[in-house]
């Protein structure tokens, strides 16, 4: 397991939470509070949309959400978060630059990430259900989203280049985090991610 170290939050030796976090959400900081929810400014809920905010909050109510913001929170670490309607996926996490990637166990060197999310992608249409155990609201796409995709940072924090998608790891890891999402058969692969728990009525979601 990638989070079963002595930073795992549900570890009695683990270290409490560095406020802010490393998220930077409409040029703002995000801090959470003593119970991880996310606690926005005035300016971030001006300027990201709702589905964005509430799918933080969810992620960030998961065991594994908490550990990876843990793990991330660090003065070494930062994520630009932006919103982009065009993105023609619910979101992505670029791979940094190589010095970027070749700096992860350099803990003296600021490391820059970007995650895009794209809030408006993901709707039911009117009178269609949802996929069993798949999301079912915009803000429940976006906790997917936000998840699968700091869980490809992480990767990235610890000098791992992409493909990721096909290392065990990754895999193991996606597992559980889509289990603690409560949708179990969603997929983080190369293929259609929702092709085996959609149903016909749903639109078919790729990460990338």
């Amino acid at each position: 397991m990638l989070f079963a170290g002595p930073f795992c939050a549900a570890n009695p030796l683990a270290r409490k939470i560095a406020y802010p976090t490393p998220f930077v959400l409409a040029g703002d900081r995000v801090r959470f509070d003593a119970a991880m929810r996310p606690q926005f400014t005035d300016r971030q809920i001006r300027n990201s949309a709702e589905a964005t905010r509430l799918g933080l909050a969810l992620w960030a109510a998961t065991q594994r959400g908490r550990e990876l913001i843990e793990l991330l929170s660090r003065e070494e670490y930062e994520v630009e978060v932006m919103e982009d309607a065009t993105e023609p996926g619910a979101g992505r996490a670029p791979q940094p630059a190589l010095p970027t990637l070749l700096a992860a166990f350099d803990h003296k060197k600021h490391k820059s990430y970007v995650l895009v999310l794209n809030p408006s992608f993901f709707r039911v249409p009117d009178g269609m259900n949802a996929a069993p155990f798949g999301p079912a609201s915009p803000a429940e796409m976006m906790a997917v989203t936000w998840a699968a995709e700091v869980l490809h940072i992480y990767f990235y924090s610890q000098g791992i280049s992409l493909p990721h998608h096909q290392r065990p790891d990754f895999q193991e890891e996606w597992r559980t985090i889509a289990a603690q999402l409560g949708m179990p058969s969603m997929a983080h692969d190369d293929e259609d991610q929702m092709a085996r728990a959609a149903g016909a009525n749903v639109r078919i979601v790729r990460w990338r």
